[in-house]
């Protein structure tokens, strides 16, 4: 049985807010659910919104270059790498699934690096940056090797493939990496799995300071607007504090947003906030780490899905909601100049006719 065989069991739905959105930002929605192996592409025609999915396994970080002309998705042991094609007659055979579409990502190759648990994804200035959580670092993917170190917290002692502190979030500053969030300062194998949910923290990779600590399980820092934004992903909340006021107590930042479900994945674009909403979902061995997550106290259901917020009032502009199995969401980002775009998946036969010349 290959992938595609494979039937997923998910559902979506969307208040009547999110079509509209999409429509009028001229935009489309990338979703990575590692638990399904997939890349959902989200878009909307006005009246109701258009799925539809890649296939890559345990799929994580997603990164789009800043002219968007470039795509990286890092899944299992290789990073790939898709080209975007706006001007579609350039194509030098028509492929019929192009037809009627604004925008097509093709996949131009894939480095194989290992597994390295990649995370976070980013386009710098020059290069693509991955957190590698199994090697505790920051890197690059590079041809002929697994990758280059580009970075390690000061407390990490060495180039092991052991996922010391649990490494995951990367925000760029001016293109470059500039600050990381992580679960534990430890520096022993899977050290992050013993401790306390509240040992977490975030990082100022330029002086090395952990600027921000006690945080619970917490993923996505991004800057924009001269703020650091973040997500505590185990109380569900969307935090922010101006870069000026860093190093800061808990007590001093600004609660954004509290959400009904575990906050991971965040992109935003002027005053609104895109965070992905996920289940609590049990140790993968078996474990019961981390029970002091105040998630695990809520009486509610806990939500899956993407929550539009409004970063002036912290009120919901717009939201979709996951169903079935996909319920595990990593990251968030968005395509612009878009309403109908297509991402091939690697193993399409419509790529044999596809030629960019």
């Amino acid at each position: 049985m290959t992938d595609k065989d494979v039937k997923l069991n998910y559902g979506m739905t969307s208040c009547a807010r999110f079509p509209l959105l999409l429509k009028a930002m001229k935009s489309s929605l990338l979703v990575s659910a590692h638990n399904l192996d997939c890349l959902f592409v989200i878009s909307s025609d006005g009246d109701q919104i258009q799925v539809e999915h890649v296939r890559l396994p345990q799929l994580q970080g997603i990164a789009l270059s800043d002219d968007q002309q470039r795509l990286s998705l890092a899944a299992y042991h290789q990073v790939w790498d898709y080209q975007r094609i706006t001007a579609l007659s350039d194509l030098h055979i028509s492929v019929p699934s192009t037809q009627a579409r604004d925008a097509v990502y093709y996949p131009c190759g894939a480095m194989t690096t290992g597994y390295l648990n990649t995370h976070d994804l980013a386009w710098g200035k020059e290069k693509l940056y991955m957190v590698n959580t199994r090697f505790n670092c920051i890197a690059s993917p590079v041809y002929g090797k697994s990758f280059e170190v580009v970075w390690q917290p000061p407390f990490i002692s060495a180039l092991v493939a052991e996922d010391r502190c649990h490494l995951n979030g990367l925000a760029l500053k001016h293109g470059e990496p500039a600050y990381v969030s992580y679960f534990s300062a430890t520096d022993h194998r899977f050290g992050w799995r013993e401790g306390s949910s509240f040992d977490g923290a975030i990082m100022r990779i330029s002086d090395e300071q952990a600027v921000i600590q006690g945080l619970c399980l917490p993923h996505s820092p991004r800057i924009h607007q001269n703020y650091l934004y973040f997500c505590e992903s185990g109380t569900g909340r969307l935090w922010r504090c101006s870069e000026a006021r860093l190093p800061a107590l808990k007590s001093d930042l600004e609660l954004v947003a509290e959400l009904n479900g575990f906050t991971r994945g965040l992109r935003i674009l002027g005053d609104m906030a895109f965070v992905g909403l996920s289940k609590v979902r049990k140790a993968k061995d078996g474990s019961s780490r981390h029970i002091d997550m105040p998630l695990l106290e809520k009486q509610q259901e806990l939500r899956s899905g993407i929550c539009v917020i409004d970063l002036r009032d912290g009120s919901e502009i717009a939201s979709l909601t996951f169903s079935g199995d996909l319920n595990q969401i990593y990251d968030v980002e968005i395509v612009f100049g878009c309403n109908n775009p297509l991402i091939f998946d690697s193993n399409a036969e419509e790529l044999s006719d596809l030629f960019q010349l």
